[in-house]
């Protein structure tokens, strides 16, 4: 008989999980396992970047991993169990760079506050009608599954996301062929992360299961609107929603909004993690150039919702499908936080004054790199590692433009002398 296996799921800085199946008997409860921490040096396609904490000359040691038992569920279309573990120095505490690490040290602060902030993760994404290998040619993206397909995978999606205690709260598929929107229930920030991570790789799968390639890719086409990854963040206090107040948001809602506002610039770079991010950035497809907020404001990088108080809540509509949901739920409680700490003062509702947000992967980088409120805010290892890996994703993309031709160059400049 074959040994069990359980899938051990690992967040990192750009896929959201990594997993690999270990022997069901390495991962029994109150078990650790171990890992290379030269993941958090690591690309989309599995590029390395030497980082302060694994590198050529430390050797890329391992690290603990300790397992989260809150996260053991069955994966019964696999028949296997799914465990998230996390990576931690020798002392238990969470891995440096970990960007699960960095959500619940952020949760920690609100809870000083006597506040649960709790996070909905909203998707747009693509699915391809085609084997993995063939989904990029030489004209572009494949072929784009059709309406009809869409949809039956979307109902087995849902039917799987319950089954693992994340529901999805809503689906579309109705946008055009191999377009696809979801979202995921709200829950407290860790779970909601965790959920996010766990439903983009569940399409990931099911997709793969039918011959067909699931992406998260930000703008694949030039002339389409592109796929967003927004957050939707509400605070509660004992149980009970406190985000908004009489005729809008409450007081508390107010600063962690305006700490949205005023961190956006600093912070772009963990919405907006790769090159190809930045083409989404359209005003006419309602994705935002200046740090702004408006009540129910699609138009604006916060859209506030206060109709309802019970289900009150901030949209941040920056972020783009491609950003980690670790990284781009930090990226929201760390504003939030910072506001809230700091009685930050929110401007008028789409104020013309607001400030422009980078429109590039090296002017967000440069943003990063710069800003006072990265060291209140990030752990230090996560904010070294993030920029080094953000630096060389810019590296390999001008170094590939400075070898290639383009079909623009060709057509103005071939036939002239």
């Amino acid at each position: 008989m074959a040994p069990s296996l359980v899938r051990l799921e690992i967040p990192d800085l750009d896929l959201g999980l990594r997993h690999k199946l270990v022997s069901a008997d390495r991962l029994r409860p109150g078990s650790r396992a171990a890992h290379g921490t030269s993941l958090y040096g690591l690309s989309l396609v599995d590029d390395l970047t030497d980082t302060a904490l694994s590198h050529a000359g430390n050797g890329y040691p391992d690290a603990p991993v300790e397992l989260d038992e809150s996260t053991r569920v069955e994966l019964p279309w696999r028949g296997i169990e799914s465990v998230i573990g996390d990576l931690v120095d020798t002392n238990g505490d969470p891995f440096g760079a970990s960007p699960r690490g960095m959500v619940a040290h952020l949760v920690g602060r609100f809870a000083r506050s006597g506040l649960v902030p709790v996070l909905g993760f909203e998707y747009e994404a693509w699915v391809f009608e085609a084997a993995a290998a063939d989904v990029v040619g030489n004209a572009g993206p494949g072929r784009l599954a059709p309406p009809g397909t869409v949809a039956s995978l979307m109902s087995e999606l849902a039917r799987r996301t319950a089954s693992i205690g994340h529901p999805l709260e809503a689906v579309r598929c109705d946008g055009g062929a191999g377009y696809v929107e979801f979202s995921i229930a709200p829950a407290p920030a860790l779970r909601a992360a965790d959920g996010a991570a766990r439903a983009r790789q569940c399409l990931i799968d099911l997709c793969a299961e039918h011959g067909l390639v699931a992406s998260f890719m930000a703008k694949p086409y030039g002339d389409r609107e592109g796929a967003g990854g927004h957050v939707h963040a509400s605070l509660e206090r004992d149980g009970v929603n406190v985000f908004a107040g009489d005729g809008g948001l409450s007081a508390v809602g107010a600063c962690f909004v305006a700490g949205l506002v005023q961190s956006l610039p600093e912070l772009t770079l963990m919405f907006n993690p790769h090159v190809n991010s930045f083409k989404r950035i359209d005003p006419r497809q309602w994705v935002p150039t200046r740090a702004s907020w408006g009540y129910d404001d699609r138009r604006s990088a916060c859209r506030v919702v206060t109709s309802a108080r019970a289900l009150a809540r901030v949209e941040h509509r920056r972020g783009g499908a491609d950003a980690n949901p670790y990284v781009s739920g930090a990226a929201v409680l760390a504003g939030g936080i910072w506001g809230i700490e700091r009685g930050a003062r929110l401007p008028p509702p789409r104020s013309p004054g607001g400030r422009t947000v980078p429109a590039s992967l090296a002017e967000a980088i440069t943003e990063f790199e710069g800003s006072p409120l990265i060291d209140d805010l990030l752990p230090r290892r996560f904010a070294e590692a993030f920029s080094a890996t953000r630096r060389s994703e810019l590296a390999r993309y001008e170094a590939w433009m400075s070898t290639h031709i383009t079909e623009f160059e060709l057509q103005r400049h071939l036939g002239f002398r």
